[in-house]
């Protein structure tokens, strides 16, 4: 729960005028739907938002290893947080697809574990 708070944190700095607790609870609505632990430490939260325009992401590295009933029942030490506008549903799809590519190779996740900071990692993600 803690880590879904920090990352709405994250994200609802990037949009004006909402509040983190709405994030939150598109996060955690997600959530209860099913795991968004994809395996290989990686997480994906997300979930489509009313009153956005245009995608938005946040990443965290975690510090210490989180169960997160990943689907291969390992923790995650890698987040990446994701929301979409409401009726953007082919396009949330298609970032969650290229994203999920991305993370299965296991030198951009060695690549994106080993990122020292904010630039390196959004370079590696964008």
């Amino acid at each position: 729960k803690r880590m879904l708070e920090e990352l709405a944190e994250l994200l609802s700095r990037q949009l004006p005028g909402m509040d983190q607790h709405t994030v939150f609870s598109t996060l955690t609505e997600r959530e209860r739907l099913g795991s968004t632990g994809i395996g290989q430490g990686v997480a994906l939260p997300h979930g489509r938002l009313n009153g956005i325009q245009e995608p938005i992401a946040a990443a965290l590295k975690l510090h210490q290893p989180l169960d997160f009933d990943a689907i291969d029942d390992l923790p995650i030490t890698m987040v990446i947080g994701l929301l979409v506008p409401a009726e953007a549903t082919d396009q949330h799809l298609r970032i969650l697809s290229d994203l999920a590519g991305a993370f299965s190779d296991s030198g951009f996740r060695r690549a994106v574990g080993d990122a020292s900071d904010a630039d390196t990692l959004f370079g590696l993600l964008t």
